[in-house]
């Protein structure tokens, strides 16, 4: 008889999350977006021969992938992602990606800095990210600095350094406007 009612109860939890839809934005904000990806941090440590090949080591592809995913799930339409090759992508560069797009804005996240150090033996690193809001002139609508520290279990920092830098993008790109 248990069972049954677990079975019952994650088959209604999954129809809730299944007819769930991604949040709208609210009327006058910036809905169409672009993506741009810029690292201070060349290589991330990886953990695994996959993550080399697939190119996760690669900071801005966890980055880019991150922050079209947060974005989408709050409501806002991606229309093109680019990983800069510089480390600080310029606001000419950024605008006119926007223009190419047809997008209203360009969301940019710059890794500035990580620190590992503690990751194997605390489960936790301190990630620093800015973030920013651009418009097609190339005027900053809005910027901010994210300080962030995510743990996660000794067997994910062992075996998935991804996960520290992917956390502290939720967490960035859950404040922009």
């Amino acid at each position: 008889m248990r069972p049954a009612r677990i079975l019952c109860v994650l088959l209604v939890s999954l129809v809730f999350t299944a007819c769930a839809a991604p949040q709208v934005r609210p009327a006058g904000s910036i809905r169409k977006v672009v993506v741009v990806a810029g690292s201070r941090v060349d290589v991330l440590p990886s953990g695994s021969f996959r993550q080399d090949m697939i190119g996760e080591s690669n900071p801005r592809t966890v980055i880019a992938r991150q922050t079209e995913a947060v974005l989408a799930e709050r409501g806002f339409e991606v229309v093109a992602t680019r990983q800069s090759q510089a480390p600080v992508p310029l606001t000419d560069e950024v605008a006119s990606f926007i223009q190419q797009n047809k997008a209203e804005a360009g969301v940019v996240v710059i890794l500035d800095w990580l620190d590992v150090s503690g990751a194997a033996v605390l489960g936790r690193v301190d990630v620093v990210l800015r973030v920013g809001v651009v418009d097609p002139t190339g005027q900053v609508l809005w910027t901010d600095t994210f300080r962030s520290s995510p743990t996660v279990s000794v067997y994910q920092a062992q075996s998935d350094w991804n996960s520290f830098l992917r956390r502290a993008v939720i967490e960035a790109v859950q404040v922009v406007p």
